[in-house]
């Protein structure tokens, strides 16, 4: 039965709000009763039709709505901005808010999208799942292109945590489901029963066809939707396997972290590689089909983002007119009529396309990177293998890097290096400030550091529109004079054949990232000695440390050492005992075995057996203390 509110009019007489017109005819309280316009109270004596856009007027959960804007063309620009609720519907589309000012849905609705597939198949899915949940609905018919909205009203308010889980369980296993709506209680809406569409036509109920009825679903008082129902419903969907057709969008945490770097916008970690592959490139230049302008935008805007691109560099685009009228074409414009479109001005092009880049990046740092196309894997082969030659290179000249700017130099060579391997370009934009963070050195460090590199050939500067300044390493790096590839090359076996390409760019990956993050602590690089502190050991000692710490499976002798870092055996020693006097570094004592078979003597002791007693004098085979 129907809840009645009575007030001063007779006893049993229905309240819905002042003037709520129902067909050809209207209802009104007494004029002695006052009565909230909303009262979301549905009369019991319906006449035969009802207005369902006053309807969904009188039980909106909030006092607005989102009515879409004209383009100077007089077009429909489907951009719903929010107006107070209206005395009676707007003229042309509107949407009503799911969700109330706190954030809780009133009523779920699951849109389904003809352009992602038929529609008819997953609305009968949905409805099983409904019917098995004990959950009342309303279809309507959103437009004259097979869409479908499926209406589903809550007796209470519901949590949007248990609606976004929903709506992210059905999307998976329903193809043609546009969940996007129930994610966002704030500006999640739905054009109501009755409301006009931007290409024509109204939504149009569908089932129950009793208009009485299907109005009692819609009302939250009246439908009979417990939360209880909602938690079966995620229940019995999370039942049903996914299909394999399907892509799961969110799985798990996010493999790559989302930075935002103040105007930059939301971006991957990384150095961007501003050169385009040609499919990159053809997806940016050529104008897409009519159905697929937005397939064609996501997919460029995931691959810039894998790139490292940021929204600055996205933005610099639109400069082109190419670029507006190719990939961009979905941002810079809204669906028409036909296969006409409505060109947006520039304000709501950026605001469009910066919504996409954001959606694109956040779905770009949850793919898993270790899918390389044949492209890919000849171009990182070849950066591997150039890295390895400036490495061994760099390794093979230690005087190099003893020089009072030598620390510096390496620092940003093995920089340059790392960021090569990770992005799998050698050509790279790099500023001095994420540098100078990268690498525990000051900017003008780094700025000088980058200018004595190019001078000494190991790098080379390129042209850059950007802040960044964009330098290349070069393939042949200078070498040493007694440089001796094969005296140096770590071969792969008898024939010399080297590992794979991933194993390689790993190894070098690990090598460079522990020597980076070994050179940069603040142990070496927090200045000189001052009354206020004690000071850094400095960055020559930091370069010492950084071979302990490659070779730290094994103990170094002082004279390896000293081949290794180029300085003087009186200088590594120094640093050594700076080390052990801060307990970074230890002694190692190691016992050298001679040739005596049954010898148990201690370091120091005169050989001995088992049994205690001294050997007898054997000459050669004899040593008077065991020697340590």
């Amino acid at each position: 039965m129907l809840p009645i509110v009575a007030d001063s009019c007779d006893v049993g007489q229905p309240v819905l709000g002042p003037g709520v017109s129902f067909g050809g005819g209207s209802y009104s309280p007494s004029s002695a009763q006052s009565v909230d316009r909303y009262t979301g109270v549905l009369p019991l004596d319906w006449p035969a039709r009802v207005d369902f856009e006053e309807l969904f007027l009188a039980l909106s959960p909030r006092d607005e709505i989102g009515v879409d804007t004209l383009s100077a063309d007089g077009e429909w620009r489907h951009v719903y901005k929010p107006q107070s609720l209206p005395e009676t519907p707007p003229a042309g589309p509107y949407a009503i808010y799911l969700a109330n000012p706190l954030g809780r849905f009133q009523w779920i609705v699951f849109d389904f999208d003809s352009k992602r597939g038929d529609t008819l198949v997953d609305v009968a899915t949905l409805l099983r799942w409904l019917e098995d949940a004990q959950l009342t609905y309303v279809i309507a018919a959103s437009g004259s292109t097979g869409g479908r909205h499926v209406w589903v009203t809550a007796s209470t308010p519901l949590e949007s945590a248990l609606v976004r889980s929903i709506a992210e369980a059905a999307a998976r296993r329903l193809p043609t489901l546009d969940h996007g709506l129930l994610c966002n209680p704030g500006t999640g809406g739905v054009r109501p029963i009755g409301a006009p569409h931007r290409n024509g036509g109204r939504s149009q109920l569908q089932t129950p066809l009793d208009e009485v009825r299907a109005a009692e679903l819609l009302t939250p008082a009246t439908c009979r939707n417990d939360s209880d129902a909602f938690v079966r419903l995620l229940l019995i969907i999370d039942a049903v396997p996914a299909s394999a057709d399907v892509r799961i969008r969110r799985i798990g945490a996010p493999v790559v972290e989302v930075l935002t770097d103040g105007d930059e916008g939301h971006r991957l970690p990384g150095t961007p590689n501003l050169t385009l592959d040609d499919v990159t490139y053809q997806l940016l230049t050529r104008r897409p089909a009519d159905d697929k302008v937005s397939e064609v935008l996501a997919s460029l805007l995931t691959r810039l983002a894998l790139r490292r691109w940021s929204w600055l560099h996205i933005h610099d685009l639109l400069r082109d007119k190419r670029h507006r009228e190719g990939g961009l074409l979905h941002a810079c414009t809204d669906a028409g009529t036909g296969s006409l479109r409505v060109v947006l001005d520039d304000k709501d092009t950026r605001r469009k396309l910066r919504r996409q880049w954001e959606r694109c990046v956040a779905h770009a740092a949850t793919l898993r990177q270790t899918t390389e196309s044949a492209e890919w894997t000849e171009q990182i082969a070849h950066v591997v293998s150039v890295v390895e030659d400036i490495q061994t290179s760099a390794d093979a000249w230690p005087e190099r890097w003893a020089s009072e700017s030598g620390p510096a130099d390496r620092a940003a060579l093995d920089l340059r290096c790392l960021l090569a391997l990770r992005s799998g370009s050698l050509r790279l934009a790099l500023d001095v400030r994420r540098a100078a963070l990268a690498t525990g050195y000051g900017r003008s460090t780094m700025h000088r550091a980058q200018d004595r590199l190019t001078l000494d050939s190991w790098l080379t500067a390129r042209e850059s529109d950007g802040p960044a300044g964009v330098t290349e390493l070069l393939p042949i790096a200078p070498k040493h004079p007694a440089y001796d590839s094969e005296l140096l090359g770590e071969g792969g076996g008898t024939q010399r054949t080297p590992p794979p390409t991933k194993e390689r760019r790993e190894a070098l990956v690990t090598r460079l990232q522990e020597r980076l993050s070994a050179g940069r602590a603040d142990l070496f690089s927090h200045g000189r000695a001052s009354l206020g502190h004690a000071g850094g050991l400095g960055h020559h000692v930091g370069r010492t440390y950084q071979q302990l710490v490659e070779h730290a499976h094994r103990p170094m002798s002082l004279s390896e050492l000293a081949d290794r870092t180029g300085y003087a055996p009186r200088t590594v020693a120094r640093h050594l005992t700076r080390l052990r006097n801060l307990m970074v570094a230890t002694r190692a004592v190691r016992v050298v075995h001679h040739e005596c078979p049954s010898c148990q003597a201690r370091p120091g002791d005169k050989c001995r057996t088992a049994q205690g007693r001294l050997l007898p004098g054997r000459g050669t085979d004899q040593h008077s203390v065991r020697q340590v």
